[in-house]
């Protein structure tokens, strides 16, 4: 599974993966862009997840994501609050289930 986390500038959210990928499998890739690079690489992940601090840029994430097939979520307030780990990989496996 390839999840792509997004936020404003690519920093706390890559606080997040490093927690994250100590929930993850071996040949999971978890890495974290600012929204603005978006464009450039989303057709490389299966998921795409936004940080609470640019939820209003999520229509335009989900119309990009939606011409990959990508499924996209916004990352829980307080999981991110809490940079867990744990959590946001539940929430990616969950996702990439359905």
């Amino acid at each position: 599974m390839k999840i792509l986390l997004v936020c404003a500038a690519g920093m706390s959210t890559s606080l997040l993966v490093n927690n994250m990928k100590k929930f993850a499998d071996e040949d999971d890739v978890i890495d974290a862009l600012p929204v603005s690079e978006l464009k450039k690489s989303i057709g490389k992940f299966d998921i795409v997840l936004v940080g609470p601090q640019v939820r209003y840029k999520m229509g335009v994430i989900e119309a990009l994501a939606k011409e990959y097939n990508i499924v996209t979520a916004l990352i829980d307030m307080k999981s991110y609050g809490e940079m867990n780990g744990k959590a946001v990989m539940q929430q990616a496996q969950d996702l990439f289930k359905k």
